[in-house]
């Protein structure tokens, strides 16, 4: 039984007790995808730019002085070779599609709403945006990448988790730097920083929050891992669960959830054998939907409390499996950052909707990608790596818009650029670290019921 609970009915806090919290206008930005992609839901569009048709065996040769590529150039302060050019890699098909689509309006409004980079101008120019299909695929996604060499783009947005270590050879050869609005995956926690970054934090600080939940406000002793059987969803689960260990839980049962499988129902009912208080659940959307189905349908919500992965905290999700079945299901996600209301201000206008997820992410790194080209004097491959750890941390003057930071720069002063999705304060490795919210379903909504401060989910 959990900690500090005498009874059934106060078990089921999770799912029976329905928190009151401050209703989140948007999920300013997820975690980012640790599972493999397979499904998703969202208004995700088609991409309006084509897969990549490079060679996709591999990264392509870098320059070895430090410099940018043969192909990659650079555009001076006086603007005269045209836009600056920039590539966003981003999964508009696969199982990942429903991302693509919001990072796109998230680096538009970056763009082009009012103190956004083309609306302000950047070293006399504007930033023209080339898109490539990842396909939530690795190969599309080398190929993609090799094509957005081949053109010649500063640097690029993206790309997801899903794809991401199958560039770190690439964008190393070819340094050429990503930074990622979608890569939450723990691989890499120890090899970013230069030409690998990320505005939204490892899947290893989110595992803390979940920990930290499911210990401390579920009152939880036991847990059991289920994650669909893949590196990226294992790994958070893993990291859950080693830090609801160092808490003082136990871990008594893992359960790889086969993509391919009719159905959960073996493996619902092993995770009632193994009699815990609570499962973190790491998988993507079809995953997820056909476990929850199958869970409930087991009445193993009278068992065990379900903390989802991040890849499910949709509005859409919720309406595709019925608000009645996700009632009082928890997730966790990164606090929206300092500048997610002007964000939201912004995207609403442009796009006559509310953000969806990542879309603010990928607004805070085409803010820091234009503020390097502005930190550097010139647009070029160094820029990125060059500057974007000195924009997003202390000490410096608070920006949170394009605008606010060029001017700023162009006076001489330091900044500390607040985010949309988070602080964007960078450590070594390229990634930030912020507050983490846990999300209940309720009503249809997912509301914030509980946050821990980045000092509560510091690692060591």
């Amino acid at each position: 039984m959990p900690r500090g609970m005498d009874s059934e009915g106060q078990k089921r806090i999770g799912r029976r007790t329905y928190l009151k919290g401050a209703g989140l206008a948007a999920l300013a930005g997820l975690a980012g995808c640790s599972g493999g992609g397979d499904g998703g839901s969202g208004d995700g569009s088609s991409s309006d730019g084509s897969s990549g048709d490079g060679s996709s065996d591999g990264g392509s040769d870098g320059s070895s002085d430090g410099e940018s590529s043969s192909d990659g150039g650079s555009a001076g302060e006086s603007g005269d070779s045209g836009p600056i050019p920039v590539g966003n890699l981003s999964p508009f098909s696969g199982g990942l599609g429903w991302i693509g689509p919001n990072s796109r309006r998230g680096v538009q409004t970056a763009l082009e709403a009012e103190g956004g980079v083309n609306a302000t101008g950047v070293l006399g120019t504007t930033v023209e945006i080339s898109e490539q299909d990842s396909e939530t695929k690795p190969q599309p996604a080398i190929s993609g990448f090799n094509t957005l060499d081949s053109e010649g783009v500063m640097t690029m947005v993206g790309p997801s988790s899903s794809v991401t270590p199958s560039l770190i050879e690439p964008a190393r050869s070819a340094k050429l730097s990503f930074v990622s609005p979608m890569t939450g995956t723990i691989q890499l926690d120890n090899v970013g920083g230069k030409y690998i970054w990320r505005t939204v934090p490892s899947d290893g600080i989110g595992a803390r929050a979940q920990a930290q939940y499911a210990y401390n406000e579920l009152g939880a002793e036991s847990m059991a891992l289920a994650y669909k059987n893949d590196r990226g969803s294992q790994s958070f689960s893993a990291a859950s669960g080693d830090y609801f260990s160092t808490l003082g839980g136990s871990v008594k049962e893992e359960v790889p959830l086969d993509p391919a499988a009719s159905d959960y129902r073996s493996e619902v009912q092993a995770l009632q054998d193994a009699d815990v208080d609570v499962v973190s659940m790491t998988a993507a959307t079809e995953v997820s939907g056909l476990f929850i189905q199958n869970y409930v349908e087991a009445g193993a919500d009278e068992d065990f409390e379900l903390l989802l992965g991040n890849d499910v905290l949709t509005p859409d999700f919720i309406e595709e499996m019925g608000a009645d079945v996700m009632e009082g299901m928890v997730g966790q996600a990164p606090a929206p950052g300092p500048a997610n209301d002007v964000f939201v201000e912004r995207h609403q206008a442009q796009h006559d909707k509310e953000p969806g997820a990542f879309a603010a992410a990928a607004y805070d790194a085409m803010n820091l990608i234009g503020l390097a080209f502005v930190k550097e004097g010139e647009a070029n491959r160094q820029a990125v790596p060059k500057h974007l750890s000195e924009l997003g941390n202390p000490p410096g003057k608070k920006v949170s818009t394009f605008a606010q930071g060029k001017k700023a720069l162009e006076n001489g002063e330091e900044i500390n650029y607040h985010g949309a999705a988070n602080p964007q304060n960078f450590n070594d490795k390229g990634d930030p670290l912020g507050p983490f919210s846990a999300l209940q379903a309720q009503d249809g909504e997912w509301v914030e019921v509980k946050t821990y401060s980045a000092q509560d989910l510091a690692t060591e």
